[in-house]
C-alpha cells in the first residue's frame, strides 16, 4: 500500500513540475522571446497603410474654413406668469 502511495506521489509531482518554470529568467518573468516577426497592432497598422499625400496640391492644402455656428439658447427666462398648457378639446364625432 505504501508503494502505491509513493508511486502516485511521484507521478503527481512529476506532472506538476511540468508547469513550473525551470529557471528564473533574467527579465524577472518567464516570457517567451521566440517571436521572429512581430506584427503591427490595429492603430499602428492603419497609420502605416493609410493613403499618402504625394501631390503638392494635396500636401500644401489649407484646412477647410467652416462657418461659425452659434448654439441657440435652450431655455428662455422671462418675468411673465407661466401659461399652463391645456388639454385639447375632444372633437365630437357625428
Amino acid at each position: 500500500m505504501k508503494f502505491l502511495g509513493v508511486t502516485v506521489l511521484l507521478a503527481v509531482s512529476s506532472s506538476v513540475m511540468a508547469f513550473v518554470p525551470s529557471s528564473p529568467s533574467p527579465f524577472g518573468v518567464g516570457v517567451c522571446l521566440s517571436a521572429k516577426h512581430v506584427q503591427k497592432k490595429a492603430a499602428k497598422r492603419m497609420h502605416h497603410r493609410r493613403p499618402k499625400k504625394s501631390r503638392p496640391s494635396d500636401i500644401n492644402r489649407k484646412p477647410t474654413d467652416y462657418p461659425t455656428f452659434e448654439k441657440p439658447p435652450e431655455y428662455t427666462i422671462s418675468d411673465a406668469a407661466p401659461v399652463l398648457a391645456s388639454k385639447p378639446a375632444a372633437v365630437a364625432e357625428e
